[in-house]
């Protein structure tokens, strides 16, 4: 029985002896070096490949406003600008209640006839089949209509003016009349006197 023991034993520790002596082997370990190298570069090129296959995502183009802050409107009116975006067919700009205030081709819009208050706006870029390139951040304005007070002193004082420069107009109309017609009057007397003296 322990004989056979033994004999089991030295055959594994024979066997355990090859393996050492065939990894020592410069040749084994070479064909092994190759081996991992070409299962590493092969995974490489599957990774690449598969990286390669995969769709990039497309950042959107940029679209927006010239100026987001456009300040206080006394009028009642102001001007959107925006820029422009490749492969846009039109431009569409909403307002805060999503009603459209513009749809065009252009990348300027004149807002005018609104009444007081605070106005937000944001333009879209629409492609050729519809669907919407980009979206802009949101442009604001203010309008405040002058006040009536202010309104009719500028009125009253644009009458005066105006009534200042009629009055000058027709004064000096005037004058030139007086002064042809006095020149007329003394010519006349001229001759007359220079008659008189002559027959004397």
């Amino acid at each position: 029985m322990l004989g056979q023991f033994n004999t089991r034993r030295t055959r594994r520790t024979r066997r355990t002896r090859r393996g050492d002596r065939a990894l020592t082997c410069p040749l084994l370990r070479r064909a092994v070096a190759a081996a991992v190298l070409l299962i590493g570069s092969s995974m490489m090129v599957w990774g690449s490949v598969a990286m390669a296959a995969e769709p990039e995502s497309e950042s959107p183009p940029a679209l927006a406003f010239v100026e987001t802050q456009l300040g206080v409107s006394r009028e009642g009116y102001f001007t959107l600008e925006w820029s422009a975006v490749e492969g846009a067919a039109l431009y569409r700009v909403r307002d805060r209640a999503d009603q459209i205030a513009y749809q065009g081709v252009a990348t300027k819009s004149f807002q005018s006839g609104l009444s007081d208050g605070v106005y937000r706006f944001y333009v879209e870029a629409i492609g050729d089949d519809g669907e919407i390139l980009a979206t802009s951040a949101e442009a604001v304005a203010t309008v405040e209509h002058w006040r009536l007070a202010p309104s009719l002193a500028l009125f009253a004082i644009g009458a005066i003016v105006v009534g200042g420069i009629g009055f000058v107009i027709l004064r000096g109309r005037w004058i030139e009349k007086q002064i042809a017609t006095g020149g007329d009057d003394r010519t006349s007397m001229l001759q007359t006197e220079v008659e008189s003296g002559g027959e004397s």
